[in-house]
């Protein structure tokens, strides 16, 4: 890796690596042991795993609509998504662990569902989770990656806003209030 991103920019590589791996992975054996819409129950009541083919975007939108060039239309736009991920990045400048973190998270996630786009023309999913009959949309490692991506990124953005206005910042280890930006009463 470039010497000019050092050991947070490798920390990141290797977590965006994970994240890749993991969801390709998880997908290859999702589509050797499951068939599809057949579940097998991990937690009952709450989890299970099923073998779904979206064909859509994020939570199964566009699911049930086809057109021609759709996938590469999706593909396209996943892949303008993470160009635009890289453009942020790039123009921020310095970035706080968390966000690089929540900006990793989500770039795995995009990249592990494009590779499924190109190679499948369409998604593998297979996390179902649910409460009695109210069911989240079924869903992969790539989406819990971007989704928790997102929520870093939220948290940091609160977290620093919160900051800058002089307001106590909780601790992400301990939970406990920070202390105020130098200046500003607490």
């Amino acid at each position: 890796m470039n010497r000019r991103f050092g050991a947070p920019g490798r920390r990141l590589g290797a977590v965006f690596a994970a994240i890749l791996v993991a969801d390709q992975i998880t997908k290859a054996l999702a589509e050797r042991w499951l068939s599809p819409y057949e579940p097998v129950s991990l937690v009952p009541g709450c989890l299970q795993l099923i073998l779904v083919h979206n064909t859509g975007v994020a939570f199964g939108l566009l699911n049930g609509v086809e057109f021609a060039g759709k996938a590469w239309l999706l593909t396209g736009l996943s892949a303008g998504l993470l160009l635009f991920i890289v453009w942020f990045a790039a123009r921020s400048g310095p970035l706080s662990p968390l966000t690089g973190y929540g900006l990793t998270g989500m770039l795995g996630g995009a990249v592990g569902n494009i590779v499924d786009r190109l190679t499948r023309g369409q998604v593998v999913d297979f996390v179902d989770a649910y409460l009695g009959s109210a069911h989240w949309p079924t869903f992969n490692v790539a989406d819990a990656a971007i989704c928790c991506g997102a929520g870093l990124l939220l948290f940091d953005s609160v977290r620093e806003f919160r900051r800058a206005s002089g307001a106590s910042v909780p601790s992400p280890a301990t939970g406990t209030p920070g202390t105020p930006s130098p200046g500003r009463p607490s």
